[in-house]
């Protein structure tokens, strides 16, 4: 995996890209706020170690940023802060995990396994079924001879569509996940963003693998 490690502390980092690197694990720090929130736009990255205490921007302000902007990166969040109140803010504002410092080796390690497990298994189960060939880092998809390269919206609908198989989403539901908004009357984004999918994904012979079900949403069908 390739995990970007947000954390001011040179110490503290050092040792951490040092258990990583030993793991096999490939790893980039920054140290400030803005850095942080610029890297974390990267497709590269597998995860991110986000310390809460950042100078610039702190860690919740990033995750809500990433988030806006449909990066959907895990994050575990690194800090001192302990409370109950700060966990449950970390993880309302999007965070996958929290760990407090310090922290052991085995305890980050098996969190980082853990969470990319996570990430993973629902895609892999449907692409087994579908024949579909996902890579989550490049947002890339290959259906038979056909490659597409994704935008971050365009993906986590489809990721959203694939891991619902069978099953009609509203776009009040899909508004609500993918932009973080909720629904207005007559708003046609889901209708766009679900319209370029197809113009990317769909067989010039066939159906679509994106059904509309009209008065209620979409439904993925792998095998249409």
């Amino acid at each position: 995996m390739k995990i970007l490690i947000a954390e001011d502390d040179p110490e503290l980092a050092r040792q951490t890209q040092d258990w990583l690197r030993e793991a096999g694990h490939e790893t980039v720090w920054v140290k400030a706020g803005y850095e942080a929130l610029s890297r974390g736009h990267e497709v590269a990255f597998d995860l991110i170690l986000l310390d809460i205490g950042l100078p610039e921007l702190d860690g919740f302000q990033i995750i809500e940023q990433l988030r806006g902007d449909a990066v959907r990166t895990p994050v575990i969040c690194l800090t001192a802060r302990d409370t109950v109140m700060d966990r449950v803010h970390g993880l309302k504002v999007g965070a996958d995990d929290y760990l407090t410092k310090p922290f052991a080796e085995p305890e980050l390690l098996a969190r980082i396994e853990a969470l990319h497990r996570r990430a993973t298994h629902g895609l892999a189960a449907v692409s087994a079924k579908s024949g579909w060939k996902l890579d989550p880092v490049r947002r890339r998809v290959q259906v038979g001879t056909m490659v597409a390269d994704l935008q971050p919206r365009e993906w986590l609908l489809l990721e959203l569509l694939m891991t619902n198989d069978g099953r009609v989403l509203t776009k009040k539901f899909l508004l609500d996940k993918v932009w973080g908004i909720q629904y207005t009357p007559g708003t046609n984004v889901v209708d766009v963003l679900v319209c370029r999918l197809r113009s990317k994904l769909d067989p010039t012979d066939g159906p679509s693998f994106i059904e509309t079900v009209r008065g209620k949403g979409y439904v993925f069908r792998a095998n249409p």
